[in-house]
């Protein structure tokens, strides 16, 4: 019975990384975190900064700057609301997915928003599966989805839903980002999430996400070991990030 508690509470510990960091975004973004902080009172992670990835980040240093096109609107996404615009992305929304993102520093940022909420196990699998096998990238993608699909299946199984939809809820809203690297080929981007314990006390956090352009798009490089927990911390100060314009 004691291994049984201590083996649930680790689960929900480990969710509670990952809702906050998956989109994540986080949502998050991040998502990561998205990538999101889920109704849980989440656990904090320690470091001030990412924890170091496989290989090393591109050179480069954010602006203070609005990178951000200026046409952005909102649009709701499994219950959260992401920034999407005509000139940076996504383009293509067909089949519930988001493609087709500017090769700029803009378009890096509305991708992690949007690639880290869809492989969030909350938005079912008929999302998160074509997202992971077509814009996820890297050493880490088969370990990410088997613990995506993991947890898709333990909330399955807690609502006894049927297999491919969404279940459960993401409970968090984006608040701002800032590019920490950037290339042609690769950028490194920070989303800052906030969402309600469950006492009610608002809470930021950030979680940590690379992106790579293939050729034709911006895709996200899966984490190490296929978890965000060890890129997403608690904010007490976001005076660093960029406020996404018009958020909600």
């Amino acid at each position: 019975m004691t291994d049984d508690v201590i083996t649930r509470t680790r689960r929900t510990a480990a969710r509670r990384l990952t809702a906050v960091g998956a989109v994540i975004a986080t949502l998050l973004l991040a998502a990561a975190g998205v990538v999101f902080i889920s109704r849980a009172r989440p656990t904090p992670a320690p470091p001030a900064s990412p924890a170091p990835h496989a290989s090393q980040p591109p050179t480069g240093s954010s602006s203070a700057e609005n990178d951000l096109p200026d046409d952005l609107r909102w649009v709701d996404v499994a219950g959260v609301a992401v920034p999407a615009s005509t000139q940076g992305g996504p383009s293509d929304t067909s089949a519930g997915l988001a493609r087709g993102f500017s090769h700029d520093r803009g378009g890096a940022v509305l991708a992690a928003v949007h690639i880290v909420l869809r492989v969030a196990p909350q938005v079912g699998a008929d999302i998160f599966n074509p997202t992971l096998a077509a814009q996820v990238v890297g050493p880490d993608v088969a370990a990410m989805r088997a613990r995506v699909s993991q947890e898709y299946d333990d909330l399955r199984g807690q609502e006894q839903a049927s297999y491919g939809g969404p279940v459960g809820e993401l409970h968090t809203a984006l608040r701002g980002y800032r590019v920490t690297a950037y290339t042609p080929g690769e950028a490194s981007v920070e989303l800052l999430t906030e969402s309600a314990t469950d006492t009610d006390r608002r809470v930021l956090a950030a979680s940590a996400v690379r992106m790579s352009w293939t050729g034709s798009d911006w895709a996200l490089i899966a984490p190490a070991g296929g978890r965000f927990d060890a890129s997403v911390w608690l904010v007490t100060d976001a005076s660093g990030f960029t406020v996404f314009p018009g958020g909600r």
